[in-house]
């Protein structure tokens, strides 16, 4: 359920209110754990639970226990950034072909 603030907020600068995580719940507790030791987040004063609690009200999910998730993402033993890893992968391929869409 999306929170009423963001909800009033969305309204108000006419963005639909409906977004919906479509990846995995261990993707989004990635992202927001990377979020939160990047500082990227109140200048780095937010705390990986609010992180983690405003992407579930903006993205309508629960992801549950996310201490849990990250202790499981730590003992990866081939890759422990498989989101972050994917996510640079398809930003550095979409630069590419719009560079070549360039030339």
């Amino acid at each position: 359920m999306v929170h009423s603030c963001c909800h009033f907020w969305c309204k108000k600068k006419k963005f639909p209110v409906n977004h919906e995580w479509t990846d995995s719940k261990s993707a989004l507790i990635e992202l927001a754990y990377a979020l939160h030791s990047r500082g990227a987040v109140n200048h780095g004063k937010s705390d990986v639970k609010a992180i983690i609690t405003l992407m579930e009200t903006l993205f309508n999910i629960q992801v549950g226990n996310f201490y849990r998730t990250f202790q499981s993402m730590r003992g990866r033993k081939k890759n422990r950034t498989i989101f972050l890893d994917s996510l640079k992968e398809s930003l550095v391929k979409r630069m590419d072909e719009t560079d070549m869409g360039y030339q």
